[in-house]
């Protein structure tokens, strides 16, 4: 493939466009300038009369001229930052599909690869058992994928309506932790909360997804020998305040916002779908909430702070 030549980069481009549209305009401005002093003589040699032909119609001139410029340099700084924007977002997609083409076809090669091998060996019941479980696993991490996709279509639907219902943010957090034990076997999970009963309208589905989500996430970006995970709930005047806290990889200052992105992943990983936390932020949205990422910096953990209205949603 041959590498385009730098004249034709898009920012070059624009950089010449800019100067010669500037140049022409102080060429132009110049010229009638001369133009009208050439003017000015002719009056005053012949003594014609000067309000007629030397009336304030150069300036206005000048100044409608450089409202046109002024207009036309904006379109072109809006074209050139909808072309960048539009450059990111492909790279973003380029990532995406790496980083999702490799989520599939790790565990469809790995299952793939045990069924061949209960197909042509004669395998000890202790040896079936810990091949299934292997599988249980592939078979699990392709289903999240999987359900990642189909949430994020059912988010983006503007007709899209969330069951609420009035419950206790407490007993949920705690049921769903009681119930999806399996689920977070890498780490240590645990839940503390200040107060016994705060109750709030929920979409109980979308929120066991919320906090599946913020949870696995913590976990996958962790290289601790001991991976942990502390929710703490808590009140602050009207709101509560569900953190999400982790001994993980941590954060760069700059990446704490655009982790929520669509498609961003942390670095150049192939873990994950870059989708978890863009769906947790729609997720918060709906719920009438905030959500945050706080972190000392890289090796330091990181926290996803959750911020509930009381009363929340109307």
């Amino acid at each position: 493939m041959i590498k385009s030549r730098w004249f034709y980069h898009p920012l070059f481009i624009f950089i010449f466009s800019l100067l010669a549209l500037g140049s022409s305009l102080i060429i132009y401005i110049r010229s009638y300038l001369r133009v009208h002093a050439a003017l000015e003589e002719v009056v005053f040699k012949y003594h014609l009369n000067s309000k007629s032909m030397l009336d304030s119609e150069t300036w206005v001139l000048v100044l409608i001229l450089s409202l046109l410029v002024a207009v036309i340099l904006a379109g072109l700084l809006i074209i050139y930052i909808y072309y960048q924007k539009m450059i990111q977002l492909y790279r973003l997609q380029q990532n995406f599909i790496n980083g999702f083409t490799h989520e599939l076809k790790t565990p469809i090669a790995s299952l793939q690869l045990f069924l061949e091998t209960f197909s042509r060996h004669e395998l000890p019941r202790e040896e079936q058992i810990k091949y299934l479980e292997y599988m249980k696993r592939d078979t699990k991490r392709l289903s999240e994928n999987v359900s990642r996709i189909l949430n994020l279509g059912q988010l983006e639907d503007r007709n899209f309506k969330a069951d609420f219902k009035q419950q206790n943010l407490v007993d949920l957090i705690e049921t769903f932790l009681h119930n999806t034990p399996h689920l977070f076997e890498e780490g240590k999970v645990t839940f503390h909360s200040e107060v016994k009963v705060v109750y709030l309208p929920i979409d109980t589905a979308l929120f066991e997804m919320l906090m599946m989500n913020l949870i696995t996430n913590a976990l996958i970006y962790n290289k601790s020998k001991e991976k942990s995970v502390e929710i703490e709930l808590s009140i602050e005047g009207n709101h509560i305040i569900l953190d999400f806290r982790d001994n993980g990889i941590g954060l760069e200052r700059n990446q704490a916002k655009k982790i929520f992105k669509k498609f961003y992943q942390v670095g150049k990983t192939t873990k994950g779908s870059g989708l978890g936390l863009y769906i947790v932020q729609n997720i918060a949205r709906l719920h009438r909430g905030d959500i945050q990422a706080i972190s000392m910096g890289p090796g330091a953990g990181s926290v996803f702070r959750l911020t509930l209205k009381i009363g929340g949603v109307n």
